[in-house]
């Protein structure tokens, strides 16, 4: 399984609170670049990442799915035959 972010989520929420991704870098605890990338979507979300990302929107555990959800990896024998 692999933790997918919901962007547009992440964005509506970083627009209500008035944050760019400096200033949610600065709530999370982590350097802009991180967030940056995690909004080009050149970075995964990663276990470390979760927490604070919820921290940052006063969410908790229970908010899980608000920000994220679960995708299967699929083998890499697998992926050519579904794409067809």
């Amino acid at each position: 399984m692999k933790t997918l972010l919901k962007q547009e989520k992440l964005y509506s929420l970083m627009q209500s609170k008035g944050d760019d991704p400096y200033s949610l870098a600065k709530r999370m605890n982590v350097a802009p670049s991180t967030v940056y990338r995690i909004l080009n979507g050149d970075r995964g979300i990663g276990g470390e990442l979760i927490p604070k990302l919820l921290k940052a929107f006063d969410l908790s555990e229970k908010d899980f799915d608000k920000l994220f959800i679960f995708s299967e990896v699929l083998p890499k024998n697998n992926r050519q035959e579904i794409a067809k």
